[in-house]
């Protein structure tokens, strides 16, 4: 098992305009402008891109630990958590 730590609850916005070797585009170009979401929450099924899941976190509280099962269930992490009890 591993336990991954994601702080973010939205994507990572990205435009093409902003990427190494976009001046080599047309100035002018609408591509430039085109933005590309990369996964921030470490929900998506679509992986690297960001497809909404992270809307489900939007209402956590900055101070508790959650973690997500295989059908983006929320648990919240004292409920299987013990620090002096193995897992």
């Amino acid at each position: 098992m591993r336990i991954i730590t994601h702080e973010r609850t939205g994507p990572y916005r990205i435009k093409i305009r902003d990427i190494e070797g976009a001046e080599k585009v047309d100035s002018n170009s609408k591509l430039l402008e085109f933005e590309v979401e990369f996964c921030g929450c470490g929900l998506s099924n679509n992986k690297p891109f960001c497809d909404g899941s992270h809307e489900i976190t939007e209402d956590e509280d900055l101070s508790t630990v959650y973690a997500y099962d295989e059908n983006h269930q929320r648990i919240v992490a004292s409920k299987f958590y013990r620090p002096n009890e193995k897992l």
